[in-house]
């Protein structure tokens, strides 16, 4: 089960709060950098992000983050 971030704040289901945390809960920090592989902090992220949605997301990331997500999303496009 994976989730979708969406605008508003989701529950998260158990599931997928198990599914999401590595190493059962248990992160490690080494030289600077979280221990996990590329997919297991995606799935972090993602279901953080579901959690508090999207809009809460853009309205606490720095000014500087969200003028480089805009050129990002610009040049996607």
């Amino acid at each position: 089960m994976e989730m979708i971030p969406k605008a508003e704040p989701q529950k998260i289901p158990f599931q997928v709060f198990e599914e999401s945390i590595p190493n059962e809960g248990r992160w490690e920090w080494i030289g600077g950098e979280i221990f996990f592989s590329d997919d297991e902090i995606k799935k972090v992220i993602i279901m953080l992000v579901s959690q508090i949605g999207l809009k809460k997301w853009i309205d606490i990331l720095p000014h500087e983050s969200r003028d480089e997500l805009e050129r990002l999303l610009r040049d996607k496009s």
